[in-house]
């Protein structure tokens, strides 16, 4: 089933489709909220349990707490020790894996959908009975040491986290989910356990299962409420105050020297997805606004700065997904021989086109087609339809993404280039992150 979007000029109305199957959601006794889908396009489950707990959610003493334990909870609970997780998960012949941002921790299964429950009964037993083994968490350390080596290594990592840091300051967005050198010195089992306590706990989590339910919901929830019906509710902790991001009022440069390539991130804090509840309809025209600049061969940065002026390899714009506060940048790799001076200027002249004048109808049309295609692409298969249900329930609400990309194609001329206005005011300022060759 389809709903209509939106009539462009008489051409066929843009139609964005929800995500398939059929859904149900339950709420256990001990607070955990379940939805189950049934999608028969191929017979697979995937199993996605989703923690509101991350980067933000750390106190003073906790930086890198919540991706630690993210690499803890594949050494060992009660049923499966050390490695376990990941051999019987081969062994039934599936896949699994994890990832921690800001804002949430997921864990994710795939399996033929005879054998999904296994996901159920490891998430489960690691929810209520995790290890927490010094020696695995001393050995966990240094592999999480060597990723923070290797981002630090990396050039546009380095600048990444650099920029974060300069645009948001002590505010949690500013902040590196891997934590630092220091601060996971401080980190052992006791106070993973005990954020583990804060944060692991059934009315902290989603859990969706998605796909191939042959045996239907019925089935499915029973499954679910043999393996975490039991667990206890846990107290919920009230959040750390969390600092305010630094008043910038300018444009303020960050330089770094490595490599032999020029790399720019340009980065601007824009206010978030949610105004009252609903999508914002700033945010939703700035979405916009970033595939007009760079979706496509077609689109204006792709043109001015890669196809036809001949400055750079590839550039690309982004815009976060916060509730209250969101990150827009654009992010460019320069040709051998450009001057990065003239990459910068002639990005902001851009940019500033694009503020100072709405687009075209047609070229907000295409710019409209890739957007929903994005959207239909990225949610094409079971695994990923599971991931942005899980998304949507955990940080905000049903079908969150799906109304997100609804907003944004409604959006007009007009408020594109008001939103890009605002987004790069001098007034409020951001951040022109370079890293320039050693030489």
């Amino acid at each position: 089933m389809t709903d209509p979007l939106i009539d462009l000029s008489g051409a066929s109305p843009l139609l964005i489709p929800p995500l398939p199957g059929e859904r149900q959601h339950h709420r256990l006794s001990n607070g955990l909220r379940v939805a189950l889908v049934h999608n028969p396009q191929a017979p697979v489950v995937t199993c996605a349990l989703w923690y509101r707990a991350g980067t933000r959610d750390e106190g003073p003493q906790e930086g890198g707490a919540a991706h630690f334990l993210e690499h803890m909870m594949f050494k060992g609970s009660r049923r499966f020790g050390p490695g376990v997780v990941d051999r019987r998960t081969q062994a039934h012949g599936g896949t699994n894996n994890a990832f921690t941002s800001h804002e949430a921790t997921a864990y994710y299964f795939s399996f033929a959908r005879d054998r999904w429950p296994l996901a159920l009964e490891i998430e489960a037993d690691r929810m209520e009975a995790l290890t927490l083994d010094p020696d695995e968490t001393a050995s966990e350390r240094q592999v999480v040491l060597e990723e923070i080596a290797m981002y630090e290594g990396e050039p546009w990592d380095a600048l990444e986290m650099k920029v974060q840091s300069e645009l948001y300051g002590d505010h949690p967005y500013g902040k590196p989910v891997l934590g630092t050198r220091e601060s996971l010195g401080t980190l052992g089992p006791e106070e993973l356990r005990a954020f583990h306590r804060r944060h692991y706990r059934p009315g902290n989590a989603v859990l969706v299962v998605a796909g191939d339910l042959e045996a239907g919901h019925r089935y499915a929830l029973e499954r679910v409420e043999q393996t975490f019906g039991a667990i206890e509710a846990g107290a919920a902790s009230a959040p750390f105050p969390q600092a305010a991001a630094p008043a910038l009022g300018e444009w303020r440069r960050v330089e770094r020297r490595r490599g032999e390539t020029a790399r720019l991130i340009l980065a601007a804090r824009v206010p978030g997805v949610l105004e009252g509840g609903d999508v914002r309809p700033s945010y939703a025209a700035l979405q916009l606004a970033s595939t007009v600049l760079s979706g496509g061969r077609a689109s204006r940065l792709q043109r001015r700065l890669v196809d036809e002026g001949q400055l750079c390899s590839w550039v690309s714009s982004h815009l976060t997904e916060g509730a209250e506060t969101a990150t827009f940048s654009v992010s460019l790799e320069v040709l051998p021989g450009v001057s990065p001076a003239r990459v910068e200027e002639e990005l902001f002249a851009v940019l500033q086109e694009l503020a100072s004048g709405p687009p075209g109808e047609r070229e907000l049309e295409r710019a409209r087609r890739v957007q929903l295609a994005d959207w239909v692409f990225a949610n094409e298969r079971i695994h990923q339809q599971a991931m942005t249900l899980g998304f949507d329930l955990i940080l905000f609400q049903e079908d969150h993404g799906r109304r997100l990309t609804a907003a944004s194609l409604a959006s007009t001329p007009q408020a594109l280039s008001a939103a890009m206005a605002e987004a790069v005011d001098p007034r409020s300022g951001g951040i022109i992150g370079w890293s320039l060759p050693e030489s």
